[in-house]
């Protein structure tokens, strides 16, 4: 049986299936281009800020470097004046403003925790320990944690807390491989001699002669070895 025959007329009128389909996966097509476009430019907007981000990190870093090598100069300065107090007293308060100037570019990583030891250092120069202990305290967590404790024995030291010394120096005393171990054994025997511990100074300056026997130090410990023998 013939099939029913349709009109050229209607044929004109009613919309071809395939072309309408096609059409609209044209459309969804354009639409994704559109999506896509937005998506990539999303993403290209993302590494440009990150790559901003970058560029002014490096730039800040440089800049606290820049700045903490000149208070580097001054500090060396300072250190060559120790003949002089007064005149190394302004050194040393010009070389605290140039590293405190660093930490307020730059305050993370390396570059910040060196300012900061350095901060503490000034202040220990021009007899400041309270403000160097403070300095030397917001550096114990981190690679200069050994010189923090060094620093905060010094301080405490210089202060005439002697059992406070003890306790940060005792640290790096008992830290094998630590850069200031010796530092840190001839600060617990100077702080028991101090204390009239005169037996325990002993047995840490017989333990630090025997450990650093090619030292720079090994004269002056022998020879508190055999004062503290008698």
């Amino acid at each position: 049986m013939a099939g029913k025959k349709v009109s050229r007329k209607k044929l004109l009128k009613e919309p071809d299936e395939f072309i309408s389909t096609t059409g609209k996966f044209i459309q969804f097509l354009m639409n994704r281009r559109r999506q896509l476009t937005l998506y990539g430019t999303a993403a290209l907007a993302g590494v440009a800020v990150l790559l901003g981000g970058w560029y002014y990190v490096r730039e800040q870093q440089g800049e606290a470097q820049t700045v903490q090598h000149q208070a580097f100069q001054l500090y060396q300065e300072a250190l060559s004046k120790s003949a002089n107090p007064e005149s190394e007293k302004e050194s040393c308060q010009k070389a605290l403003e140039k590293f405190r100037e660093s930490l307020s570019i730059w305050r993370r990583g390396n570059t910040a925790q060196v300012s900061q030891i350095y901060v503490g250092h000034c202040h220990y120069a021009m007899k400041e320990y309270d403000q160097a202990i403070v300095a030397y305290s917001q550096v114990l967590d981190g690679p200069f944690e050994a010189m923090a404790l060094d620093g905060l024995g010094y301080c405490y030291e210089a202060k005439g807390d002697y059992t406070k010394a003890l306790e940060y120096f005792q640290k790096n005393m008992e830290r094998e491989g630590s850069p200031l171990q010796e530092t840190g054994m001839l600060g617990v025997a100077r702080c028991y001699e101090a204390l009239n511990q005169k037996q325990k100074a002993l047995g840490v300056y017989q333990k630090a002669s025997a450990k650093y026997a090619k030292s720079g130090q090994a004269d002056f410990i022998q020879g508190k070895v055999s004062e503290l023998k008698g």
